[in-house]
């Protein structure tokens, strides 16, 4: 009886070792872009519109992840929609004065990630690239004089994350590294923007696994 209860201890060890889950994930968090400004000029170099980053709307992200457990590592990969909103002060110099204005733009992405790292006592510690693929973009900024745009389709980045297991649910902080600015898409004339600030994003994120437990 005893050599049995091992043997049946040992076999729901490596089980969960090596265990494959998958389901849906849900996440919210911050863009942590920080105010900037840039302005644009005419064909004459006098200065027509001053445009500040103001605000950063919150990120969003819903779709499915799969994870498997290779002893003390780990893989994971997610496939996730995600949205998020820039806003700008934009203040347009005429002689009659200089009326400031609130423009947003919205973003929808689809996110491709691939992840990796170590795994522990149900905590994980994971890097992994990820991929932006542009789904959907609305910008109030396509009104301004000189205003033009060239949209990157695709897009890249880097992530870090710290997760832990519980049976069925997950929960992971993240951090997206991106490797793009704010600005860009944004062109004067044909002139690209001078933004530097970057969209990287801070997640909490809560997943349900399908997969019935070891």
């Amino acid at each position: 009886m005893f050599s049995t209860k091992c043997l049946s201890q040992y076999s729901k060890e490596i089980r969960e070792k090596n265990a494959f889950r998958y389901g849906v994930k849900l996440s919210g968090g911050a863009i942590l872009a920080r105010e900037e400004t840039v302005y644009i000029g005419n064909g004459k170099d006098q200065i027509v519109h001053e445009i500040q980053l103001a605000q950063t709307f919150p990120q969003y992200n819903a779709g499915f992840w799969a994870q498997k457990r290779f002893g003390w590592l780990y893989s994971e990969v997610n496939v996730l929609y995600t949205r998020f909103g820039i806003g700008f002060d934009v203040t347009t110099y005429k002689e009659d004065g200089r009326p400031r204005t609130r423009m947003t733009e919205r973003f929808g992405y689809l996110d491709l990630q691939a992840m990796g790292g170590l795994f522990s006592n149900n905590f994980r510690l994971g890097v992994g690239p990820v991929m932006h693929i542009l789904t959907n973009h609305r910008s109030e900024l396509l009104g301004l004089e000189h205003y033009n745009q060239k949209l990157r389709r695709v897009s890249y980045g880097f992530g870090f994350s710290v997760g832990y297991d519980a049976g069925r649910m997950s929960i992971d902080l993240k951090f997206d590294k991106t490797f793009r600015t704010i600005g860009d898409h944004i062109y004067y004339r044909y002139s690209k923007s001078q933004f530097f600030e970057t969209p990287d994003g801070i997640t909490i994120a809560v997943a349900y696994s399908f997969a019935d437990e070891p």
